[in-house]
């Protein structure tokens, strides 16, 4: 049987970058493994090519709920800049491990896997289920955890432990994300005749200035997720040089914290849009919601986040800015959620991303002591 790095190695071998996410090559690696020590485990499709897979160790309690341990397998593109190691090779260099998805989430993924693997080869008692999950394509969709909730549900699920990067401290929330899309269609007309038309590209601006006021004047600080944000990231409009746009395209990125409310966020903003163009036929605006993430936050005195303080011997918990599948898991942030990883989450989506080896080996000792705590 593979070492546990070996093992993590094979998974960064697998070019499992979403889009198209590819996952069921990953999935066949927790298979092999599995069938191998005897582990019970259980493929759920999601698409093509696209599954979840699931290890479920019972529990001598079955009045209580179950621990559930989730991670994606899936990454995102590799991207234009240049790489000192191959992405997909999982070369090793002064104690890190190179190559796409090593700290965003495979790493974190094969610990949390590895450690209920070493517990049920012991045979070690638990009093509580234990469920690992693998989820497809988090880093577009949430396919993969829509899915569970959707077919598994959600209602015996007491705790959740999250592996995404967080530098292996403990993690009790994360921000939400609500991206807008924002067409603008006006008229078009010659380039050299442009009072005959309404430049859409034109009045996307005075959106672009209205995004720049919510800035402020949304602002909301909560500890420890931080602050919320607006920005527009993308924009589309206009054909050639010398004709009027009829249409243009603002793509709007909100982050948000506890308690921003996003029906509420969408409204407002639709208001405000429409307050810009107030009285004129042209040009029309319309917004849609492209996703939807709510924010999730855990109260630090839950059990699950105890038990991670008291085995990390740390002081205080954290927050981080990308949001997770816990966004669909657990959305209205009512079940206790433990963000925790061996990755570092500033190297997530970057040119020659690594994990630390000793990092990852002790995120697999940190997962079962954790298991052990909460769930033995």
């Amino acid at each position: 049987m593979q070492s546990y790095l070996a093992f993590l190695q094979s998974l960064i071998q697998i070019d499992s970058t979403n889009p198209p996410g590819n996952e069921q090559a990953i999935i066949q690696q927790f298979i092999n493994r599995s069938e191998a020590t005897g582990l019970p485990y259980q493929v759920m499709t999601v698409d093509n090519n696209r599954s979840n897979f699931s290890v479920r160790i019972k529990g001598s309690n079955t009045d209580k709920g179950k621990l559930l341990l989730n991670g994606h397998t899936d990454t995102v593109k590799i991207g234009s800049q240049k790489w000192q190691y191959n992405p997909f090779d999982a070369h090793i260099e002064d104690g890190k491990l190179y190559g796409r998805g090593t700290t965003d989430m495979k790493s974190g993924l094969a610990a949390l896997y590895l450690a209920l693997e070493s517990l049920y080869l012991e045979n070690y008692p638990l009093t509580k289920d234990v469920e690992f999950l693998a989820t497809a394509g988090e880093e577009v969709d949430s396919i993969g955890a829509t899915h569970y909730v959707n077919t598994q549900g959600m209602s015996d699920v007491e705790a959740i432990v999250i592996a995404e990067p967080t530098h292996e401290q403990v993690v009790v929330g994360h921000k939400g994300a609500l991206w807008i899309e924002v067409k603008v269609t006006g008229k078009t007309a010659h380039g050299a005749m442009p009072e005959q038309g309404v430049n859409a590209i034109e009045a996307a601006s005075e959106i672009i200035h209205l995004v720049e006021r919510l800035k402020t004047e949304w602002k909301v600080r909560h500890d420890p997720l931080g602050t919320s944000s607006i920005s527009v990231n993308m924009i589309q409009g206009g054909i050639q040089t010398n004709v009027i746009p009829d249409e243009c395209i603002l793509y709007v990125d909100i982050r948000s914290v506890i308690p921003n409310c996003h029906d509420k966020l969408y409204h407002d903003f639709n208001q405000a849009l429409q307050s810009l163009f107030e009285g004129a036929t042209l040009p029309n605006v319309e917004a849609k919601i492209i996703l939807n993430r709510e924010a999730v936050l855990t109260n630090e005195q839950s059990q699950i986040i105890q038990d991670a303080l008291t085995i990390t011997q740390q002081q205080q918990v954290g927050g981080v800015s990308y949001y997770t599948d816990a966004s669909v898991l657990n959305s209205s942030s009512d079940i206790p959620t433990l963000i925790y990883g061996p990755g570092i989450e500033t190297l997530a989506h970057q040119p020659d991303e690594y994990v630390e080896v000793a990092a990852f080996e002790r995120s697999i000792a940190f997962y079962k002591s954790l298991i052990i705590q909460y769930a033995g």
